[in-house]
């Protein structure tokens, strides 16, 4: 199980660029595996840390994403969370050395991660992000809570 983090930070999303395979110099959300024992909210947290060093506030779960054979290894199912950036200064690790906000996701993403955020509602069909400030994202959260009831609240 891994986990995909949608980090809303300085006006657009946190993207980071794949040095290893698959899907090997494809920009993607930031995400990894969930460690043996380790919850959730914890594991987003220290994802957060060690892909593209920033403190996040996970705001919640707002999705489940199964990926195909072509964009993973074997049967990977990442939780999706939403969450806001706090502070830090983004670089990558030796996964992904490229790390950069994004307000217009840029071509080279994965197919999958980018058609999720379309279906979200998070970007425009010419790949905007449409959230950019708190506020939005604010009214974002309660748009999904009040009227989807898609996003799953999740407890420290």
């Amino acid at each position: 199980m891994t986990v995909d983090l949608i980090i809303f930070y300085k006006g657009g999303i946190v993207l980071s660029r794949r040095d290893i395979p698959p899907c090997k110099g494809m920009w993607h959300l930031p995400g990894a595996t969930v460690l043996l024992g380790e919850r959730l909210f914890e594991a987003a947290k220290r994802i957060a840390r060690e892909e593209v060093n920033i403190t996040i506030n996970p705001l919640g779960i707002i999705g489940i994403k199964e990926y195909s054979k072509k964009a993973a290894f074997g049967q990977v199912v990442a939780i999706v969370f939403i969450a806001k950036g706090i502070r830090g200064q983004l670089h990558g690790n030796e996964y992904a050395r490229e790390v950069d906000i994004f307000t217009k996701l840029p071509r080279r993403m994965i197919k999958e991660q980018r058609d999720m955020l379309v279906s979200l509602g998070i970007i425009d069909s010419n790949g905007r992000v449409k959230i950019s400030s708190g506020e939005e994202l604010e009214q974002f959260m309660r748009n999904l809570i009040n009227f989807e009831d898609r996003l799953w609240k999740v407890s420290s």
